[in-house]
């Protein structure tokens, strides 16, 4: 994760509490997607997104996000959006998740209480995810997919990138056989 960001999260009775600070990105959406796995698998249904003093998020936070929505809308769960500055906001309008996410829902259980959560945060930084060089491109891949499935125009929009990224797994399949062959012989 870069220098310039950090994830702090907090588990509450009715949800997980995730803040960006600084850019949410490509670099630490892994960390709040392992964040909100954890949390489904643990039976938690709602997340909420702090963007608060987020500057900005990028396709791959998005595609995040939407991920994790469309994994707890089957089972009566929901990814709020809490805070969001004007230019986060227009970012998730303009892939269409105002659909998807609830963005700053006037009967969320949290309402009133942001002020106390915040500062229950602390400091210290979620546990940064590494991905090696394959699980970043397959993450960044599914980011993009999963915003694709949601309008045509998404798909257009990201048709070169996911088709980009398809082509850089395929070569990593290729160099990976490659040097299987060569420790054989």
């Amino acid at each position: 994760m870069n220098n310039n960001s950090s994830i702090l999260f907090g588990l509450f009775d009715e949800f997980l509490w995730v803040r960006c600070s600084g850019r949410g990105s490509f670099a630490n959406s892994p960390t709040v997607k392992s964040l909100g796995d954890d949390y489904i698998a643990s039976g938690g249904r709602l997340i909420v997104i702090d963007l608060e003093t987020c500057s900005g998020i990028d396709s791959t936070f998005m595609g995040t996000l939407a991920g994790l929505s469309r994994r707890l809308l089957p089972i009566g769960g929901s990814v709020q959006i809490a805070s969001p500055s004007e230019r986060c906001l227009s970012a998730l309008e303009s892939l269409g998740l105002d659909a998807l996410l609830s963005i700053e829902p006037p009967t969320a259980p949290w309402r009133g209480k942001v002020e106390q959560i915040r500062a229950a945060l602390g400091t210290e930084n979620a546990p940064s995810v590494h991905l090696d060089a394959k699980e970043q491109t397959l993450h960044v891949l599914n980011s993009h997919l999963t915003l694709s499935e949601m309008s045509e125009e998404n798909e257009e929009k990201f048709r070169n990138v996911t088709d980009c990224l398809k082509e850089e797994l395929e070569r990593q399949k290729e160099l990976f056989r490659q040097m299987d062959r060569q420790s054989i012989m």
